[in-house]
């Protein structure tokens, strides 16, 4: 590199300060014109000689000799002021930006705090609440058609389920009709209107509203109106159901097993809210496949709380008859074991001892 005498760079695209160490070459010619150049110009060696260096079109350079005409360089002292400006705008900037991040993080934080509380008290609002609906004995009578048997879609210990059209909203439910001449349906009504009212969960049985009246014979009537599930309860996906002509049966529908998966996280995930996420912890205590409702996409709903319980503390069984989450549990295991296995746990196969819990556990 030292014996270099001519050195063209020219309309290469450099770029950055040009290098001092240049003026200890013995050039006779430099060009480094058309670059992007920028900074002083060394003024030792050969570029002491304006015909023996060219540096035109490099716009930022500034200094060398005389001869080339280029703008003086900043002195150290206007450099020094430029730093200090900056020393001073820098932490203004830097400090407003930190102002601004505090404030907006204190708006989104009240926002958060107002978003929980509400959330937190919809969660126990009560659910006939959220879209109540009066509606009058004759109101549910037109609905399913007189009660009749076309529109009965589920008979209960307490209770007969209809499916109804209710006019004045065009809309399906499911209208639970107790029977109050059995006993404990009375009590079974106050239960489960005492459950829903404080609770509210994707995975629950929507009420949408409630009658207490009187019929046209002067009879007591008390009725519950539920969102239709389309697909019917878990049961009759499960296991072959009586359709009751001629004693057919008819055969169960086919569930895949990620839909069986989704379904048993569905009906999980409304056990833990009832067990911990409302006021009073709430127990099902009768939880099997047919009070497990789907709606038209599959998504589980637990329903039936005519036998619910709402306790303060959580209690265990084998006190007595107490009532116990323990008990949901072991009956939520069940669930699965017949989910899975597509056996019932009174199924004909277990006599003398054998039941599902041991049938799965000696497989």
């Amino acid at each position: 590199m030292r014996g270099l005498r001519v050195l063209d760079l020219s309309l290469n695209n450099l770029s950055g300060l040009i290098p001092s160490y240049l003026g200890e070459f013995q050039l006779d010619i430099l060009n480094l014109s058309f670059n992007r150049l920028g900074g002083q110009v060394p003024i030792q060696g050969v570029f002491q000689n304006v015909s023996a260096i060219s540096v035109v079109g490099n716009n930022d350079l500034c200094g060398g000799i005389a001869e080339l005409d280029l703008p003086p360089c900043p002195s150290s002292k206007s450099s020094k002021n430029k730093l200090s400006h900056k020393m001073i705008v820098i932490p203004v900037v830097v400090g407003v930006v930190i102002f601004l991040c505090l404030l907006v993080s204190f708006f989104i934080f009240i926002f958060l705090q107002r978003h929980r509380v509400s959330k937190k008290n919809a969660s126990c609002t009560p659910s006939i609440m959220h879209r109540f609906l009066r509606v009058s004995y004759a109101e549910l009578l037109k609905a399913t058609n007189g009660f009749s048997e076309a529109n009965l879609i589920g008979v209960g210990s307490y209770a007969s389920v209809y499916k109804g059209i209710l006019d004045n909203i065009q809309m399906v439910v499911a209208v639970k009709v107790l029977n109050l001449h059995t006993r404990g349906g009375s009590k079974s009504f106050m239960s489960e209107c005492k459950a829903l009212r404080a609770i509210r969960h994707r995975n629950l049985m929507k009420i949408l509203s409630v009658c207490s009246s009187v019929d046209f014979h002067g009879n007591e009537f008390k009725a519950l109106v539920y969102e239709f599930m389309a697909n019917g309860n878990l049961g009759n996906w499960l296991h072959q159901v009586d359709v009751g002509d001629h004693e057919q049966l008819k055969e169960p529908r086919n569930l895949k097993l990620i839909q069986r998966l989704d379904i048993s996280i569905d009906v999980a995930s409304a056990l833990k809210y009832l067990h911990c996420g409302c006021e009073s912890t709430i127990i099902h205590v009768d939880l099997k496949p047919s009070n497990i409702l789907l709606d038209d996409e599959m998504t589980a709903h637990i329903g039936d709380f005519g036998l619910a319980k709402i306790i303060s503390t959580v209690s265990k069984y084998g006190i007595g008859d107490m009532a116990s989450t323990l008990g949901d549990v072991y009956s939520f295991g069940i669930l699965l074991l017949e989910m899975f296995t597509g056996l019932r746990p009174t199924d004909d196969m277990f006599k003398n001892h054998l039941n599902l819990h041991y049938f799965v556990k000696n497989a």
